[in-house]
């Protein structure tokens, strides 16, 4: 048709009808040239996440999220149990209707031993496509993120731990890794905060760790994590997962004490032995409190050490070099997803009034974006336990962070990390920070 006009154009004489086809048909050419440049989906976003929801009928069951302003009818998400690219059939299919969104699949992901994880990224069985005409525009897996920090060292490198977004768990010791399905009792139901352990939440990227620590001298083991009054497992476990990651890879670790729930009471001696403790079994990876929150991670991965140990007294603090103040905690205590959001975007609104103000305050600060039962939600078990509340807030909070709050966001703790996209929104945004800024002049983000 193109070469058709043009030669009707090329006749003698002006011609005022072949001039204005012409130029339809290179606004057309052009509008197809933007099109195949894929960039209705330059702010798209396709991801799984694994259900924390356990019952007798669904166990990890995958959910597929996504965020595309530029969405279209008929466009397609599919989920797949191998690489789309490879012409596979999808295990599931479903046309989205709004630019945010997560829907069930009824499909259940493999259960991951630890073992079977590396310190390589790597996808994990499942992947999901956006298609267009049948056409896969984008593409995503379950994956393992062990190195993204240190990959991504050029533009982290300049900056201080209080300017990256970070992703953590909270209460991060209260995990139960199951392979299938179990009854929770009423204890667990409200206890149990993770899906996956201390290495395996290091693996798939989480890079701040919120512990609590018993003292026990009556037993084995002196030391446990626990979640409140609940003694969970031994400290040692959690250490002896820490120091596989840090030995194979080169990424940094924040391990915050927050709690001394059981054993310690009012005697500092306690507490010096519990840093002994974590001295001794720590000391090649310990960054000393001497660097200071003010050190960028360029400074920090030059040392060659890279744990940082907060710690939630400040008497210890003032005496000791291996532990730092610990992180700010930002609680809602909030029991409902209205007012959880009104928490996180007043302390996230706050954030970003002193980051245009140029206010500098070193110590970071970690987002707790759960769920607070409180004593006779427990009792009574109104809420439905932990997994049910978690699978009621994650998915907000992955889209409000890649939506609303991603400019001001440090440490972002959740409960079952797999069941929120908010790793993968961290990665993301640190991402785009560093584009936003220009790519030529890195321009720390001061909070």
């Amino acid at each position: 048709m193109l070469k058709h006009a043009l030669g009707y154009a090329m006749r003698p004489g002006p011609n005022l009808f072949s001039i204005t086809i012409i130029l339809f048909l290179v606004k057309d050419s052009l509008s197809r040239s933007v099109e195949s440049a894929d960039y209705d989906f330059e702010e798209a976003h396709v991801g799984l996440i694994i259900s924390p929801v356990v019952s007798s009928n669904e166990v990890r069951q995958i959910e597929v999220y996504w965020r595309n302003p530029n969405f279209r009818s008929g466009d397609v998400i599919a989920l797949f149990a191998s690489d789309p690219s490879e012409n596979v059939q999808p295990l599931w299919t479903y046309t989205p209707k709004t630019r945010n969104g997560i829907q069930k699949t009824r499909i259940e992901a493999d259960f991951m031993p630890t073992e079977n994880l590396t310190f390589q990224q790597q996808c994990l069985t499942h992947y999901v496509a956006w298609l267009r005409n049948g056409i896969i525009k984008k593409t995503n897996c379950l994956k393992t993120r062990p190195n993204w920090m240190h990959d991504r060292r050029h533009f982290l490198g300049p900056l201080r731990i209080r300017d990256v977004f970070l992703p953590g768990t909270h209460d991060s010791v209260a995990y139960s890794k199951i392979p299938g399905s179990i009854y929770d009792t009423l204890v667990t139901k409200y206890v149990i905060t993770q899906d996956e352990d201390i290495l395996s939440q290091l693996i798939y990227g989480v890079r701040y760790l919120d512990i609590r620590v018993g003292h026990y001298p009556n037993t084995e083991e002196l030391w446990w994590g626990n979640h409140g009054f609940v003694q969970i497992r031994p400290l040692q476990t959690v250490i002896n997962d820490v120091k596989t990651f840090l030995a194979n890879t080169q990424e940094i670790v924040i391990f915050d004490i927050h709690e001394f729930p059981i054993g310690f009471g009012k005697n500092l001696s306690i507490h010096h032995k519990l840093v002994n403790y974590l001295e001794k079994e720590l000391d090649e990876y310990i960054i000393p409190k001497s660097y200071g929150w003010s050190s960028n991670l360029d400074k920090i991965w030059s040392s060659g050490r890279k744990l940082i140990i907060g710690y939630d007294l400040q008497a210890i603090v003032a005496t000791r070099n291996s532990v730092w103040t610990c992180v700010t905690h930002q609680w809602g205590n909030v029991r409902t997803v209205g007012d959880l959001y009104a928490h996180l975007n007043k302390i996230e609104a706050r954030a970003l009034r002193l980051l245009n103000s140029r206010f500098i305050n070193t110590v970071p600060r970690s987002a707790m974006a759960e769920l607070t039962p409180n004593t006779w939600d427990v009792i009574l078990d109104r809420l439905g336990g932990l997994r049910k509340m978690a699978e009621e807030i994650n998915i907000n909070i992955t889209t409000w962070y890649s939506t609303q709050w991603q400019h001001s966001a440090n440490i972002v703790a959740v409960d079952f990390i797999k069941g929120s996209g908010i790793i993968e929104t961290a990665i993301e945004w640190n991402e785009k920070r560093y584009q936003f800024a220009g790519n030529s002049t890195i321009s720390p983000v001061r909070i």
